[in-house]
């Protein structure tokens, strides 16, 4: 089982690139928003029910996968609040013999702005310029990386699809035997993380 971990600030383009891997590979798709909108709708955003029920949907949905050899795609705003329960979700899949391919999302600012202001987005609660620099302010670090990060990419410029391929043609997938083991490649060069804001745990 493989689970691709797309990370990455609001408007980096997560969800449209995990669709076309999942079309590439026939990998199932886990929208972030699946157990964010389903614990919203039972308790307060942000309060501690909310945050062990996200935690519970995931873990739970990640060990079932694992245990039946299903891969996902999976979607996930990450910052330093975030490392604990990234923590543990790897854990859970490697526990039961999968792997975790993380792949890190990022775009130019002006890029990024432009992106949460489309109007494809207004069902997406950050769906505003002045939106996201408030959950930029207010959550530091979304910018960050995960220890273990074997792919970035700075997709400004890239179509899903083509960043899609790119993820599916690094890793090796749906090939005999799995990924291949990831090499020092980067779609851009690593850089020190710089301070942004920090998503639903």
């Amino acid at each position: 089982m493989n689970l691709v971990f797309l990370y990455g600030p609001p408007g980096t383009g997560k969800l449209t690139v995990a669709r076309e891997v999942a079309r590439l590979t026939s990998f199932r798709l886990f929208h972030n928003h699946l157990t964010v909108d389903l614990a919203a709708s039972l308790f307060a955003h942000g309060s501690p029910e909310y945050t062990e029920y996200v935690r519970h949907l995931r873990e739970g949905a990640f060990e079932r996968a694992a245990r039946a050899g299903v891969s996902l795609v999976f979607t996930f705003w990450y910052s330093d609040v975030s490392e604990p329960s990234v923590a543990r979700y790897r854990g859970i899949v490697e526990a039961q013999g999968g792997k975790v391919l993380f792949v890190r999302l990022s775009c130019r600012p002006e890029v990024l702005e432009a992106r949460v202001a489309n109007p494809s987005r207004q069902n997406w609660k950050i769906s505003s310029v002045a939106q996201l620099k408030e959950a930029l302010a207010q959550y530091p670090d979304s910018f960050g990386m995960i220890p273990g990060t074997q792919l970035q990419i700075d997709n400004s410029d890239s179509e899903p699809d083509v960043v899609a391929r790119q993820i599916v043609d690094y890793f090796g997938l749906g090939t005999p035997g799995g990924p291949s083991k990831p090499g020092d490649f980067s779609a851009e060069k690593a850089a020190p993380a710089t301070t942004a804001p920090q998503p639903p745990r």
